[in-house]
């Protein structure tokens, strides 16, 4: 599964895969570049990328990210 989302008014495309026990494997990309892979935990499909900007969102606000 794919997704563009926009966090802090740049774009980016979220790729995740199922990996089992209801954890997807998720992997940021900007243009052709890996910004970050992480796993998260959702009960459904829908609730992955909402899940995974949060995530994503706060690393790059706690500077754990420089984007």
């Amino acid at each position: 599964m794919e997704q563009c989302i926009e966090v802090n008014g740049r774009e980016y495309q979220f790729a995740a895969t199922y990996d089992g026990d209801a954890q997807y494997n998720v992997q940021v990309l900007s243009g052709d570049k890996l910004i970050t892979m992480f796993k998260i935990a959702a009960d459904s499909e829908e609730d992955v990328f909402k899940a995974a900007k949060a995530h994503f969102q706060a690393d790059v606000e706690l500077g754990h990210i420089d984007v």
